[in-house]
Order: structure tokens, then sequence, then C-alpha cells
């Protein structure tokens, strides 16, 4: 009898109460990764908005804000989350910190800001050289070629060689 009240009051416990011990702040936060997963921008913008409500000193609740306002187009507005998520907890783990650096990367790449994206990019890189996605399940089936093509690492590759065609274009204006 012991046992089967202890079944039903976890079973109760568990289908009423799966948030317990979660606070108000990982609510908000996990809502807004959840919509963000799920294709719901403006939901999650929202929930993270909530989250630095309740807690503007925690970095997670910018981290998520930045992430969505980068979904959503909004790349200076992400910009300002990222600095400032970096700001609270410039010691977070260091494969978080590297994806916040790759992350602001790609948002000062969209702005044509490439010195800065590549600067972000080569820190996320040597925060975490193992960053690069790896490829998909069915690219690594179907193919008898090793993974050369990193994403994060091509890209990189890319932008520099903007960089220098830019400053080749410019000296080729300065001699005319």
């Amino acid at each position: 009898m012991k046992r089967l009240l202890f079944g039903l009051t976890l079973l109760m416990l568990v289908v009423t109460g799966c948030g317990i011990g979660v606070s108000d702040y990982d609510d908000a936060v996990l809502d807004g990764i959840s919509h963000q997963n799920t294709g719901k921008p403006e939901k999650a913008l929202a929930d993270f908005n909530r989250a630095i409500e309740i807690d503007p000193q925690k970095a997670d609740g910018y981290l998520g804000r930045a992430n969505t306002l980068t979904t959503l187009g909004q790349y200076s507005d992400a910009l300002e989350d990222y600095d400032r998520a970096i700001e609270i907890e410039p010691t977070m783990a260091e494969s978080t910190l590297a994806n916040v650096y790759i992350n602001r990367g790609s948002t000062y790449s969209h702005l044509g800001q490439y010195e800065k994206a590549i600067a972000d990019y080569e820190k996320g890189l040597e925060l975490d050289p193992e960053i690069d996605d790896p490829p998909s399940f069915f690219q690594r089936l179907f193919s008898n070629k090793p993974n050369t093509d990193k994403g994060i690492r091509k890209h990189l590759e890319s932008l520099k060689e903007k960089v220098k065609e830019s400053e080749s274009d410019q000296a080729d204006g300065q001699s005319n």
C-alpha cells in the first residue's frame, strides 16, 4: 500500500509539477529556447525579454535575445546583447563563450563589418577549435569524401578575401 501511495504521489508530482524547482528566470529562458527552436521568434523574443526583466544580471537572457534578434534580422540590437552578455559573464564556459563570439561574428558579417567578424570568428575558433558544424548524417552516409569543408573556417576565409579585395580596390583608387 505504501508503494502504491508513493507511486501515485510521484506520478501526481510529475504530471502536475514538471516545473518544480525551476526559477521564473530559467522558465522564461527555456520557453524562449523552445519558441526559437520551433520557429516562433516573436514569442521567443517576448520570453527572453521576460527573463531579462526578472534578472538583468544574468547572461542567458541576453544571449537568447541576441540570437533571436539575429534571426529577425535586427543585427545592431543583437550586437548590443552579445556585448552585454560578455560583459556580464566574461568567464562563462569556453564552449559557450566560443558560440557567443561565433554568433556575434556572424552578426558583424551580416552588417558588412568584416574585420570585426574575422576577429570574432578567430576568437571563437581559438576558444573551441571543434566548433565547426560536423557534416550531417546523410552527407557522411552517401559520401566517401572526408569532411574538409568546415563551415565557420570556410566563411572566415571568404571574409578575409573580401577584406583583401576591398583593401586592394582602395589602394587602386588612391593610385589613380
